[in-house]
């Protein structure tokens, strides 16, 4: 008896999601449309260009990928273009109030690329990634953002500041003067403390900054703070960098957040998107992952997949990106989530 009931509880929770042929669980009331599935890419996190017409996202090194990339979307018509590739790797990329493209290399002493004109850069540029040699002048290493592991990037309401992180394990949190091009580390009792971009690392060491447990994503909330996603240790922060001295405290811990490494504001819904990464992704393994939804009071699980990696989500204009890599049988894919219900169950 006690086994029929088990069979009939587990053929009730099947019933209740929806599990896709690439292997996705989707929550009830959502679906999605694929944009574009590869192979070669290993797709991040991504940047939506200002009319929504290009989705411009970064291509991880990988046993699938063996060059990182910078690629852009039509998400009219899906076309793919890949714009730049020879870096050592690409984990973040965010649109600078100039209007320029940034793009994070998550490697040691790796830089932030600035694309002057991302609307008008032509194909199949490439670069060297040790000698930052380019074969276009409008893609270059930003000396002033500093040399290490990028991933987070983030900017000030106000333009003036953008937020940083050494992703790695035991990293810094720095802030850069827009302005004055100067770089500063975040101390928890000496506030922003100026070093040296090419010698970043080293100058936090020194002075004993804080260090975190990697952090993967930095996003603005729409009060003018910041929340950091610390992978390494399953929670998210929040800075406040908007009185005398930065202040961090812890924002949400939860037992469902393993790895978190995106986040976006999703303003239309008024709540937070998390991608996260549930098993292996301090081992470099093939990993679960889940694609959460927090309202300020509940987690939900909108999306799950068992052996592939959501490794970035982005909420523009009511509309949800989400990147999956590549897994074990199935290829990368770029796809839009849609909602049926008002709200997640």
């Amino acid at each position: 008896m006690r086994f029929h009931r088990l069979v009939i509880a587990i053929l009730l929770l099947l019933s209740a999601c929806q599990i896709d042929g690439t292997g996705m669980v989707l929550a009830p009331g959502w679906s999605y449309h694929s944009l574009g599935a590869w192979k070669q890419f290993m797709p991040n996190k991504m940047a939506l260009s200002p009319h929504g017409h290009w989705l411009y996202f970064g291509s991880e090194t990988s046993k699938f990928s063996p060059l990182a990339s910078v690629a852009a979307l039509n998400t009219k018509s899906g076309h793919t273009h890949v714009l730049v590739q020879g870096l050592r790797n690409v984990n973040g990329i965010r649109f600078a109030p100039d209007g320029s493209l940034w793009v994070a290399e998550g490697e040691d002493q790796g830089a932030i690329w600035r694309m002057a004109e991302p609307a008008s850069f032509p194909d199949e540029q490439r670069v060297n990634a040790l000698t930052h040699e380019t074969t276009h002048p409008g893609f270059a290493p930003f000396r002033f953002a500093g040399r290490f592991a990028h991933s987070a990037i983030a900017f000030s309401a106000d333009k003036r500041f953008a937020y940083l992180a050494n992703a790695v394990n035991g990293g810094s949190l720095y802030r850069l003067d827009m302005h004055a091009r100067k770089l500063a580390v975040f101390h928890r009792d000496k506030g922003w403390v100026t070093v040296i971009p090419e010698d970043a690392i080293t100058s936090a060491h020194n002075m004993a900054a804080d260090g975190f447990a990697s952090i993967a994503d930095i996003e603005r909330m729409p009060d003018g703070t910041f929340l950091l996603a610390e992978s390494g240790t399953g929670q998210i922060l929040k800075l406040d960098d908007q009185g005398k001295k930065p202040v961090i405290k812890s924002w949400l811990k939860h037992d469902s957040l393993q790895h978190p490494v995106d986040l976006t504001w999703d303003k239309s819904r008024q709540w937070w998107w998390i991608a996260n990464a549930d098993t292996g992704a301090d081992k470099g393994a093939d990993t679960s992952s889940t694609l959460w939804a927090w309202d300020g009071h509940h987690l939900y699980n909108i999306v799950r997949h068992p052996v592939s990696r959501i490794s970035g989500v982005l909420a523009a204009a009511g509309t949800v990106y989400v990147n999956l890599q590549r897994g074990p049988n199935n290829p990368s894919m770029t796809f839009i989530l849609k909602e049926k219900r008002t709200e997640p169950e």
